[in-house]
């Protein structure tokens, strides 16, 4: 795969997600307890709750990739070298 650093920083980033999901799971389940406690629970909020957790869990899995590929693609959006550089 590359170097050892690399290796290294990919299994942070695994860990890192998975804490990330596990974290938004917790804290919807309390969002859905806490308003089951308040007797406010109906069928159409715990469809929102679940549905917000589980875009938040997506967009939290795919963030780091897409910056990286937005940090790979703006080399061809704004080049390195400064206009009038040689090549």
């Amino acid at each position: 795969m590359g170097s050892q650093l690399s290796t290294i920083l990919v299994y942070i980033l695994q860990w890192v997600r998975w804490g990330g999901i596990i974290l938004i799971a917790i804290i919807g389940m309390c969002i859905l307890v806490s308003e089951a406690a308040k007797s406010k629970l109906s069928p159409s909020r715990i469809i929102t709750v679940t549905g917000s957790a589980l875009l938040a869990a997506v967009l939290f899995w795919l963030l780091p990739t897409l910056v990286n590929y937005a940090r790979v693609d703006s080399n061809s959006i704004v080049p390195d070298h400064p206009i009038g550089s040689y090549q």
